[in-house]
């Protein structure tokens, strides 16, 4: 009997339960049926604010122009639409990429309206790799040589430095991506390989000179190869230099590239002592520097280098250069000799007759003892003894001259070496150049220069430390100094 009253009361459980799930099916049904008549309703049967045909999202291209839609605008339902005005608001950059919203919004009947489309301004165009030049071979790094290798995109412009390379045996991919993401890519074949060595670039000069008991100071070195760039990093130098002892030292400059090209540079520095000037022991190897129509605007900055080596010159002055008389003074006292060249150095007063010339060279002598309380009576002629321009204002003055200045006790000379800066040119290192390759041991090698001259005032340091640096002496011109005269041609 328990049994089959507990059968019954599982079957009257169950019977509750499906009462219950059919109620809650209505209930559902018909709420469900309720909101979807609600909704045809109110879109067919009450009136509202609507765009017909909207597109909420829309795609234009960089640079291209935007065109505004012309929505249709309604005020109505479904079935009836009732053509209303609208306004926008917001604007789209085409020269830019990026997402824009614009709002258009409708007022009617004191009713609003909004509606929000987004317009995505892209850029599908690809980039382009461009090789210019014929490849000779590529770096195992990518680089090419022998071309240029460029990229450019339509809206980010240069894009070079994003380009990158994959190197599979003797193929070559470029590939390249803009900032919109689109990618180009290109291949070829070449020859991968570098053989090519680094080039060392030197800092200063490969032959460089030092006095004896100064710091040698590297001016340092830059490294540049094909492939890797640059690798001044990768220099080792080998060798040292002693400024204790005089002599010359050479320093090595070695660097490979990563495929083990090697290049090897040298400098060499010599190391002298300063100048050893003895007037009764000057040897087969002196160089007098001369300069003449000074004292001028650069003749201190000269004095100044000629004491850093203790080197004595000449200076052959003139008397129209009132501003610097006090560095006639300085000449004489650092121990140069000041020596006569003219006062006025007026070819066409002096050169008229043997009075004119030596009016002028007793003014000019007379203002060096004013300066100096010296008489001084080395001389050197405006022109020198063979110029010819004399000529023009009297026949065969120029022998006149070089006979009478030596019978009145004087001594004139002239130079067996030309730096050029009196017209043939204005560039320091020519000026070097034409001294230095004109030095010869053995004879008296008497420079020519101007201390007017600022490029040649600055050709003197190296002059001198070539001439310690390979043994000679420098000394000034005295009265006992080896006559170096040049053929008088008037």
């Amino acid at each position: 009997m328990r049994i089959k009253k507990s059968v019954e009361e599982k079957n009257d459980l169950n019977k509750s339960k499906v009462k219950k799930n059919n109620k809650l099916f209505f209930i559902i049904t018909g709420v469900s049926l309720i909101f979807i008549l609600s909704c045809v309703y109110f879109t067919y049967f009450v009136n509202n604010l609507y765009f017909k045909n909207f597109k909420d999202e829309v795609n234009v291209k960089v640079f291209e122009k935007y065109k505004e839609v012309k929505e249709e605008a309604c005020y109505g339902n479904k079935i009836r639409c009732k053509k209303v005005k609208y306004s926008v608001k917001g604007s789209v950059n085409t020269n830019k990429v990026g997402v824009y919203k614009i709002t258009y919004v409708i007022k009617y009947k004191d009713k609003i309206y909004k509606k929000l489309k987004k317009v995505n301004v892209i850029d599908k165009k690809k980039p382009t790799i461009n090789i210019e030049g014929e490849i000779s071979y590529v770096c195992p790094n990518g680089k090419i040589q022998g071309a240029k290798v460029t990229a450019t995109d339509n809206y980010d412009g240069d894009i070079t430095d994003k380009i990158k390379y994959k190197i599979s045996g003797n193929k070559v991919i470029y590939k390249v991506k803009d900032s919109s993401g689109n990618i180009y890519k290109k291949e070829f074949s070449a020859s991968v390989n570098d053989t090519t060595p680094p080039t060392i670039i030197l800092n200063g000069d490969e032959v460089m000179y030092l006095g004896l008991s100064k710091p040698y100071e590297e001016p340092g070195y830059t490294a540049i190869d094909d492939c890797d760039e640059d690798i001044t990093s990768n220099v080792t130098v080998e060798g040292n230099v002693d400024s204790s002892s005089k002599g010359e030292y050479k320093l090595t400059y070695r660097v490979k590239d990563s495929y083990g090209n090697e290049a090897v540079k040298e400098r060499i520095i010599k190391v002298f002592e300063r100048n050893n000037y003895k007037p009764e022991a000057l040897g087969d190897k002196v160089i007098y520097l001369t300069f003449d129509d000074g004292p001028g605007p650069y003749t201190a900055k000269l004095l100044d280098i000629l004491k850093k080596y203790d080197v004595k010159a000449t200076f052959f002055v003139i008397g129209v250069n009132n501003n610097f008389d006090d560095l006639i003074a300085r000449e004489y006292n650092e121990g140069h000799t000041v020596a006569l060249h003219s006062y006025t150095h007026n070819y066409a007063a002096i050169y008229t007759g043997i009075d004119a010339f030596m009016d002028d060279l007793i003014r000019i002598q007379d203002k060096v003892k004013q300066y100096t309380n010296f008489e001084s009576k080395i001389i050197r002629f405006p022109g020198g003894s063979s110029n010819t321009v004399s000529r023009k204002y009297r026949v065969n003055i120029m022998s006149e001259l070089t006979s009478k200045v030596e019978e009145l006790g004087f001594r004139y000379f002239d130079w067996n070496i030309s730096s050029g800066d009196a017209g043939s040119t204005t560039d320091t290192n020519v000026v070097i150049s034409n001294v230095i390759n004109n030095i010869v041991p053995g004879r008296a090698n008497v420079v020519l220069q101007h201390d007017i001259k600022g490029f040649s005032v600055d050709a003197v340091e190296s002059i001198i430390e070539y001439g310690l640096s390979n043994g000679y002496v420098f000394a000034p011109l005295t009265m006992d100094s080896p006559v170096v005269h040049q053929r008088v041609n008037n």
